[in-house]
């Protein structure tokens, strides 16, 4: 008896995978998208059967909170039929909608992988042929998580960066191994989550968050001012692992004002790896001390996201603030 032939769903929301060469503006239509990929890369029908489907075609830049909720709804009504579902995506923003999918998408029981493109797939030098291929690969094995597959390598996407805008190897996980590397075979290197009950979708974002580097001698007014701008949370990109100015304490004030206005204050690191620990420090110490809270060792992208979908779920501020570190879908290490 012939095996069973799997079936991956390609759900595509534009990107540079999909445009056409040398035209980087101008994007394959609708109708041409599921051809163009199965023409491009005749292997795919190798590996399984494949449907695709485009939900829209913007520029990641473009995609807002909004379309990561259609994203998991779509997701979730057709998971069922599906082994696994690889959602094809710009490469600028892909980081966050990976974040956004893993909170949304509780108890996930097959792969959704995420993937793209540095040049279009008509390019002769694509890079988005060998994507595609590993991709919807992994999208049949057994690992029940929001990934993002670039150049090689399966990452947890809510632990995933863009490192680069010319390699390949456009991502890295900062703080956390790989989950699968594709070579000769494919390799798992990391435990997948499992589900622990049926899928469901969980909460909703509330966008009103703002981000906010420290520069050395940064004055503090305009980061007071957001005290008055409508935003129920800043993500603070401090110092080293967590640190504001101590001599100068015009940074710290402007964070006890923005916490005595209802506002949460996370604090996070212009630093790639390792975690904020707000009692390294004198100046981790005083973010606290005025009412901050850290970010671990969440990626930026995966922060921002989750205080959208704190403030978008929870009950309030406190709720947020206690909850920020509480493990979603594997996106922080637990204290």
């Amino acid at each position: 008896m012939p095996p069973v032939k799997r079936r991956v769903l390609i759900l595509h929301t534009g990107g540079t995978l999909g445009m056409r060469p040398r035209t980087a503006d101008q994007a394959l239509a609708p109708d041409e998208f599921g051809s163009a990929i199965l023409e491009s890369v005749p292997e795919l029908a190798e590996i399984a059967e494949i449907d695709a489907r485009v939900l829209c075609n913007l520029d990641s830049c473009d995609v807002t909170p909004a379309h990561w909720e259609s994203f998991a709804r779509e997701i979730a009504g057709a998971v069922d039929g599906w082994n696994g579902i690889v959602v094809t995506h710009g490469t600028d923003a892909m980081a966050y909608t990976a974040s956004a999918l893993s909170f949304l998408l509780r108890n996930l029981p097959k792969p959704v992988i995420l993937t793209g493109a540095q040049r279009p797939l008509a390019d002769p030098r694509s890079d988005g042929r060998a994507n595609l291929v590993g991709a919807v690969d992994l999208a049949t094995r057994p690992i029940p998580e929001v990934g993002i597959y670039f150049d090689g390598h399966l990452l947890r996407g809510n632990r995933t960066t863009k490192r680069s805008t010319f390699a390949f190897a456009a991502y890295r996980s900062p703080n956390f191994p790989p989950l699968a590397e594709i070579g000769t075979g494919v390799r798992m290197l990391s435990e997948p989550l499992r589900p622990r009950g049926p899928l469901a979708i969980e909460g909703r974002f509330d966008a009103r968050v703002a981000a906010v580097r420290l520069l050395p001698g940064q004055p503090a007014e305009p980061l007071c001012c957001l005290a008055q701008s409508g935003v129920g949370a800043v993500l603070v990109q401090a110092f080293g692992v967590g640190n504001v100015p101590v001599v100068d304490r015009g940074v710290a004030r402007a964070i006890a004002t923005l916490v005595e206005a209802g506002i949460v204050v996370a604090i996070g690191s212009q630093s790639l790896h390792g975690l904020v620990d707000l009692t390294h420090y004198a100046g981790g110490r005083l973010a606290r001390e005025v009412g901050a809270v850290g970010t671990g060792d969440m990626t930026t992208e995966a922060a921002a996201v989750k205080l959208m979908y704190l403030l978008g779920t929870c009950g309030g501020p406190a709720e947020v603030r206690e909850r920020l570190l509480t493990p979603i879908a594997g996106e922080v290490t637990p204290a």
